[in-house]
């Protein structure tokens, strides 16, 4: 099988740590496949709330809703090691964006993971995709 590669933007807007917890360790005493998404989601959060939105599901009357996400696992990651998460807003239609971010081990100072998730932004009153709010934009591109 051909190894797919996720492209990664020229830069990012946000970055943020994260120290690997047990809890994250898998029986093979390395980071587990199915935690890398959980740290991306937090890291979405976080970089939500830098742009100056209290929780993640609320943007000018929209919440995000996650439609595709995509992994490349690089390098193993151990318990203790310590992360930096970067995250990029990148590739705006009218009602969706990219997330991509970034997972660098600065323990081992080597890359452990990419992720991309394609987020629609949603309408919970009437339970439908809307556009991407403007204001969530301006925000974006002002970093």
């Amino acid at each position: 099988m051909s190894r797919r590669s996720i492209a990664l933007p020229e830069r990012f807007q946000f970055s943020t740590e994260y120290t690997v917890l047990y809890s994250d360790v898998n029986v093979a005493n390395h980071l587990a496949a199915d935690r890398i998404p959980s740290i991306a989601i937090e890291a979405q959060l976080r970089f939500v709330i830098a742009l100056g939105y209290e929780e993640a599901t609320a943007f000018e009357e929209a919440g995000l809703i996650m439609a595709h996400s995509e992994i490349s696992y690089i390098s193993e990651t151990h318990y203790g090691d310590q992360l930096r998460v970067d995250v990029a807003a990148v590739n705006f239609t009218a009602k969706s964006v990219d997330l991509a971010f970034r997972l660098f081990n600065l323990t081992k100072n080597i890359e452990t993971a990419r992720l991309r998730n394609t987020m629609l932004f949603f309408d919970y009153d009437s339970k439908s995709v809307c556009n991407v709010p403007a204001g969530f934009i301006a925000k974006v591109t002002a970093i």
